[in-house]
């Protein structure tokens, strides 16, 4: 049974916390991204090496998503936005 007083963040690492934290810092640019994705019925994940690096405590220098949404589809979601 887990332990109802038990914080996850006390699990991680210093380093892990600030890899984490700065990806909460861009989450407002992903979470506008993401938006815009479900808007026109598409899915956006936040994937690879950046979810890997906060893991591992390190701090990327970019941001991997994945998407159901066709190249053109993409190219036309974040044109007028980019």
């Amino acid at each position: 049974m887990p332990n109802a007083n038990h914080d996850p963040s006390s699990a991680l690492s210093q380093v892990q916390q600030r890899a984490v934290s700065e990806l909460l810092r861009v989450s407002p640019v992903a979470d506008e991204l993401a938006r815009r994705f479900e808007e026109a019925g598409f899915t956006l994940a936040l994937v690879g090496g950046s979810v890997r690096d906060a893991l591992l405590g390190r701090l990327g220098n970019d941001l991997d998503f994945t998407t159901d949404a066709r190249p053109d589809d993409v190219l036309a979601l974040v044109r007028p936005w980019a």
